[in-house]
């Protein structure tokens, strides 16, 4: 996620040399045409353009305001899962307490273990919705926060995340049999854990829901439709050779503006594709594992995340 803007000019070059270079040549042979006298038959009307810009206009207008919707959702899911993360551990560390002090080490490995497999949830969903799921990203997050034995049991899951929530319900079922949890304490987490599951299929209905192809296919052939015929229309009613080669960097310029209104909103309909544009889930993993260790009382809290060159993943 951009958090920071910065210009740098190379960058916009690189996203934009073709577009550009397209604009060029086409302004470029109206130009020519109208230097030398084979365009004054031929010319297209101020009106054709001003029509397709507008209609242009409107359609990129909602095309982005529907991409930026989709952004902003898999940003709230993600606020949701910071909120039940919380909640899911004030739960775990309020709720499981033995009453004599024997049981105190107990404790606190059954609420560490909880805790801590929500953390491979969080990281393992992060993972699977950015398709990182190469067998050293998963080993990574799963030894840093299962046992060996539950390691081994989920690695070759199709949805691994899956399969930690419904652990985290095995073991919070044997709780209650044993009377650790009363219906009250059972009913709660099994609350948290559901609302876990809804936001996960929130996340995972963005990710495998392709933003319409209808809006990104129109949009682009309007948009070169619309910079091919805006040169020829614009030196219509000019005469002088002149200002014919000073309505060269205008015209670019104008189709660049369409371009990037383009490609802004070609960027954030996926908010789970791994870019500078993607929901920062690394740094809101991080947040949650500060917080949860803290409440914990863990003593490996990693550092904060911060951004890096305007850019916070």
């Amino acid at each position: 996620m951009i958090v920071k803007f910065r210009f740098v000019p190379k960058d916009i070059f690189e996203i934009s040399k073709y577009n550009i270079s397209y604009s060029l040549t086409i302004v470029f042979i109206a130009v020519v045409l109208k230097v030398t006298n084979y365009y004054n038959d031929w010319g297209v009307p101020v009106s054709i353009t001003a029509v397709l810009g507008t209609a242009l206009s409107i359609l990129l207008g909602f095309s982005n305001g529907q991409a930026y919707d989709r952004w902003w959702e898999a940003r709230k899911i993600w606020g949701s899962i910071v909120n039940d993360s919380r909640t899911f551990s004030k739960q775990i560390i309020s709720f499981i307490q033995f009453e004599d002090d024997h049981h105190h080490n107990a404790t606190r490995e059954i609420r560490k273990k909880i805790i801590y497999r929500h953390l491979a949830f969080i990281n393992m969903l992060r993972l699977q919705l950015r398709e990182e799921q190469n067998p050293e990203k998963i080993g990574a997050v799963l030894n840093q926060f299962l046992s060996d034995e539950e390691h081994n049991a989920v690695k070759d899951s199709h949805n691994i995340a899956t399969q930690l929530i419904k652990n985290q319900s095995l073991d919070i079922r044997k709780m209650y049999d044993k009377k650790l949890l009363n219906d009250f304490m059972f009913i709660q987490l099994d609350q948290t854990l559901s609302n876990l599951y809804t936001y996960q299929g929130q996340a995972e209905r963005i990710k495998k829901t392709p933003f319409l192809p209808t809006y990104h296919f129109f949009s682009k052939v309007f948009l070169y439709f619309f910079i091919t015929l805006l040169p020829f229309s614009l030196l219509s009613g000019v005469d002088k050779a002149a200002t014919t080669w000073i309505l060269l960097p205008i015209t670019v310029l104008i189709g660049w503006v369409f371009h990037m209104i383009y490609l802004n909103g070609h960027v954030y309909a996926y908010p789970f594709d791994n870019t500078v544009f993607d929901t920062p889930m690394t740094s809101i993993c991080n947040t949650i594992e500060i917080d949860l260790k803290e409440m914990l009382g863990d003593d490996s809290i990693p550092a904060k995340v911060t951004a890096h060159k305007g850019i916070l993943m």
